[in-house]
């Protein structure tokens, strides 16, 4: 059941004086995309007739109802059911507050009155034994099967959440204390004194456990915007990120996996390394559903840690609708989307294993569509829904998922009324099961004729289940292998079928596939087969999660003569998997060849900007022949699709800047290709943070806020508007005069415009004494894409955290010539394939790089190239060797780098001879990969280190095997900016300088 990470939220609201007998009261919900939930709340002294009870569901399928019940007047607010007795425990709030506990019927064993004027957290062990309710200062811990009260405890401040130990021999609670603070405590039932306290600043507005109750998390909406993880035995803080949500996170059984979302749309994964004593964030993902803006609100991951889901709501025009997503923990991808649900789904719960998900939330106001749906983890075809006068708050399913309760409100949450609702359903989705071993691990094994009843195998053994009784035919098949089809299979009802399989493994897999790691804006792949002649052609297959498997449709085909391919729909700072079949008669396929990394060049990936002071430019919306040539040049492409999940071309958005002498005038120029008709609205947003301290300031503080430079047909204008560190804004200011001109004569939108520097006015920018300010950017064309976004991967608009470094008055420096380059060829004899790679300097006016080839005296330019990879194919033999200079923007070429030698009578030479060493990505904004080759074991000792020496982090210690392998890298505690690894190995020492991004 879902209480194994069971959580509890306190509400934003106006305060809510206690019900007397005369008054009835009624609320509704209201959400503001800015400003978050609030209730809303009224009185009157004659309460509403509820709609009819009556529900619209689909009786045809195998779950149902068990029972329901309708309150006249207060509100269903928490959930939470037991794994062993059946039993459901509750919350009421707003009108006749009390708890009441129930097993298999509409009546309640046992009901306690609750006496608060707020909603209260409840909780019960997963055995059904013990239960808490929580309201005001003090816990109340009772015995279910008795009613006895076990023990009471009376605390300082307000209650915000209680935890229960599995044995209920440990409470776990969290309190806003009076002084703008929260304390986090543990106690043992029975003893007033704490076994531990943890405070912090302002008042907390929610919590989560584990199933386990190892970790618990404290959030806060308003104050420090973060989520912090405790680790419940010694009371430590042993983690916090960002939090912008009035909904709690979700955690793992065993509190390794951790999922957050927040109010501009984003999901986070994160993951427990006892390596590291901490969490790393694994993934992010924005959802969509098509309006101006979403929220993340349920959220759930299942007890064994395999499966999350989302609940959203998102915000149209003209109203409200709401998405579920549910994905595989390790993947980004989600396996699925159930869309249109009307409006928000405010709550999600997982089955221990994740085969079962239940959402409940609001449906449309119109009750046209379900409030509560429920689905197997392989379709998002409901297995049954609930469609009532109401809408619900919060659901949860028992630990097998057979049984669920869900409560909320009688009539809609977005109308004035009070009233509740609570069900319990049967969630079994019937049918039988059919199980057995095979040969293959990843096969699959699919119920024809059906869609969505399938397994893979896993360590030699599958099982399908929930599959509705009859006879069919199965498949089990894998890419690479005979499929095996078995005829007149009987599933039977609450029955498990044994079935085994033996796979046939087709013919030989390409080899040796290599792929290109930041060569080009594209990823190059090659590879090598036995006779390709007798094939028919092969097929490319990528990913994006390496533990994943590769998708059933490839990316690519290409004919038997043609061993390489080359994948150009790829996006920079990603590292993509690929693997490569055979095709044989018959459309049948080889195994998948070895798995290879590959990733595009990101040196045009920067998060500071250096403005040069130059000439003034003459703001005319257009850019002349040497105007901005003293410019700092940038990409600032939305190449990622970070907000609205469209990518653009790199390249396609530049961006200029520079300053007057006395710096009191910043000058930027755009040019945005995508938009090629100006519209009203078109625009350049720059948000920055002055004195870069990485917050915005107070309310009442307008110092620090964004810029737009925006067209209108009637006249452009520049505005200012202050933002605070609430998440608010001030009111906008209309710069007089503004120097602005936009024009698309030149067939694409260009912007010049300036923004005055000083310290005396708010209106103007003030950076702090090393002249340096924070600054997002986004390049709008009307109404709603961003064309231009930076920096590429900061997700929060509104939070400094993220923003780049704008330096002014900065110098035009040299470029640095690359570094720890390395080499390798594939034969002795022609055609030969010569491998070049190096690492970018550390610059942020990056244009290209120069190769060069010497041989027998003369030297020859043999590329250019945005790479750090090079592939060089020739038919000469004969020594030579290559360097390489860095190219910046105003075309200032660094020296020659070190030479790399190509001796093919020596073999592969390189600064070092034992171990060949590759890190990738780089730059890089999480994991890190390092590759080796050695032809001998040896010991390797992996550091990474701050530019000033200072130790960060020890990757690796011991013995290397020969041949190739990886390690990975988990950045923990380690800033934005430049950062070495020093890799030690025998005798010799290499240093790799890696770019870390925000």
């Amino acid at each position: 059941m879902n209480r194994k990470f069971w959580i509890f939220t306190v509400l934003l609201m106006g305060f809510v004086p206690f019900a007397v007998a005369q008054n009835h009261w009624l609320q509704k919900t209201i959400t503001d995309p800015q400003t978050g939930r609030s209730i809303e709340t009224t009185t009157t002294t004659v309460p509403p007739v509820l709609p009819d009870g009556k529900l619209m569901d689909d009786a045809a399928m195998a779950p149902g109802i068990n029972w329901q019940f309708t309150d006249p007047a207060g509100i269903g607010s928490r959930i939470v059911v037991d794994d062993e007795q059946g039993l459901t425990f509750n919350s009421w709030w707003l009108n006749n507050e009390r708890v009441s506990l129930w097993d298999d019927s509409n009546v309640p064993l046992w009901e306690m009155a609750v006496p608060t004027e707020w909603e209260y957290p409840i909780d019960m062990t997963s055995d059904g034994m013990f239960i808490n309710v929580a309201f005001n200062n003090s816990v109340h811990i009772y015995n279910t099967a008795t009613q006895a009260l076990v023990w009471e405890l009376t605390l300082p401040g307000q209650l915000v959440a209680t935890f229960l130990s599995e044995d209920g021999s440990t409470v776990y609670v969290l309190e806003n204390e009076s002084d703008a603070k929260c304390m986090a405590s543990a106690y043992e039932v029975g003893n007033t004194a704490p076994l531990w306290q943890t405070g912090f600043i302002s008042t907390a507005t929610t919590a989560a456990a584990s199933g386990d109750r190892s970790r618990m998390a404290v959030c806060q909406y308003s104050g420090a915007n973060k989520l912090w993880v405790i680790d419940t035995e010694t009371g430590e803080v042993i983690f916090d990120a960002g939090y912008k949500n009035q909904n709690p996170p979700s955690f793992s059984y065993d509190g390794n996996i951790l999922l957050n979302g927040d109010y501009s749309g984003y999901a986070y994964l994160y993951k427990y390394h006892e390596s590291l004593g901490t969490y790393q964030e694994e993934w992010y993902f924005k959802v969509g559903g098509g309006g101006s803006s979403a929220w993340v609100v349920g959220m759930a991951v299942s007890a064994d840690g395999k499966t999350a889901a989302i609940g959203t709501l998102v915000f149209l025009s003209g109203g409200y609708d709401g998405e579920i997503y549910l994905f595989d923990t390790y993947s980004s991808v989600p396996r699925w989307v159930f869309g249109n649900c009307g409006d928000e789904i405010a709550a999600v719960s997982l089955s221990d294993d994740g085969s079962i998900l239940a959402a409940a939330g609001y449906g449309p106001l119109d009750h046209s569509k379900p409030d509560a749906y429920f689905f197997r983890r392989e379709s998002n075809e409901p297995i049954f829904t609930l469609t009532t006068p109401g809408s619900f708050n919060a659901i949860d399913l028992s630990g097998d998922g057979m049984m669920c309760s869900v409560t909320g409100k009688a009539v809609h949450a977005r109308a004035m009324g009070s009233g509740g609702l609570i069900y319990n359903v049967n969630t079994n989705p019937g049918g039988g099961a059919l199980a057995g071993s095979i040969n293959e691990d990843f096969a699959k094994i699919e119920i024809q004729g059906i869609d969505n009843y399938y397994a893979y195998s896993e360590n030699g053994d599958y099982l399908v289940r929930f599959i509705p009784a009859g006879t069919y035919t199965v498949q089990a098949s894998k890419v690479g292998f005979y499929p095996v089809t078995v005829d007149n299979v009987v599933i039977t009802e609450s029955g498990q079928t044994h079935l085994d399989f033996t796979l046939e493994v087709t013919g030989e897999a390409p080899y040796d596939l290599m792929a290109t790691q930041g060569a080009a804006l594209s990823v190059d792949l090659w590879w090598d087969y036995g006779d390709p002649i007798a094939v028919e052609g092969f097929k490319i297959y990528r990913k994006t999660i390496e533990q994943a498997q590769f998708p059933e449709e490839p990316i690519g085909t290409v004919a038997n003569i043609a061993l390489e391919f080359s994948d150009t729909d790829v996006l920079p700072l990603t590292t993509y998997y690929y693997a490569v079949t055979a095709i044989f008669p018959g459309d049948v396929q080889s195994p998948y060849s070895e798995v290879a990394a590959g990733y595009t060049a990101s040196g045009f990936v920067i998060d500071n900007i250096s403005v040069y002071g130059g000439s003034v430019p003459v703001i005319d919306g257009t850019i002349s022949e040497g105007e901005w040539d003293d410019a700092f040049i940038m990409d600032a492409s939305d190449f990622l699709g970070t907000n609205d999940n469209m990518p653009n071309l790199v390249g396609s958005v530049t961006m200029y800047y520079k300053m007057n002498e006395a710096m009191t005038e910043l000058y930027v120029a755009c040019i945005n290709t995508n938009d090629t008709v100006l519209e009203d609205h078109d625009e350049v947003a720059l948000y920055i943070d002055d004195n870069m301290d990485r917050v915005y300031p107070a309310p009442g503080d307008n110092s620090e806020g964004n810029y737009w430079a925006v067209y209108y047909a009637a006249g452009n204008e520049i505005r200012y508007r202050p933002i605070y560190n609430t998440g608010g804004v001030g009111d906008v200011v209309l710069l007089e005069n503004p120097q602005i001109e936009v024009s698309d004569a030149t067939g694409v939108v260009v912007y010049e415009f300036m923004i005055p520097i000083g310290d005396d006015a708010d209106w103007k920018i003030s950076p702090n004494e090393d002249n340096q300010s924070g600054l997002f950017l986004f390049v709008l064309d009307d109404p709603s894409n961003f064309d231009g976004y930076w920096p590429a991967q900061n997700m929060q608009i509104f939070d400094p955290a993220g923003y780049g470094t704008l330096t002014f008055d900065a110098e035009d420096l040299m470029p640095e010539p690359p570094q720890n380059g390395f080499i390798w060829w594939d034969r002795a004899e022609a055609p030969i394939t010569v491998l070049l790679s190096w690492d970018y300097p550390d610059m942020n006016d990056f244009d290209h790089f120069n190769v060069y080839l010497h041989r027998d005296g003369n030297s020859e330019l043999v590329a250019e190239t945005i790479g750090s990879q090079l592939v060089y194919v020739t038919d000469n033999n004969d020594y030579a060797t290559f360097t390489v200079t860095t190219v910046d923007y105003t075309q200032n070429e660094s020296v020659e780098s070190e030479p790399l030698i190509f001796d093919v009578t020596v073999g592969i030479s390189q600064p070092e001879p034992e171990m060949q060493t590759l890190v990738y990505p780089n730059p890089s904004s999480g994991q890190v990969t390092i590759a080796f080759a050695t032809a001998a074991a040896t010991r390797c000792n992996i550091e990474v280190l701050a530019p000033d020496g200072t130790l960060l982090d020890v990757v690796f210690d011991g013995i290397l095997e020969a041949g190739k392998q990886q390690i990975t890298w988990q950045p923990q505690n380690v800033a934005a900016g430049v950062c070495f690894m020093r890799i030690r190995t025998g005798e010799s020492t290499a240093i790799r300088k890696i770019l870390m991004m925000p």
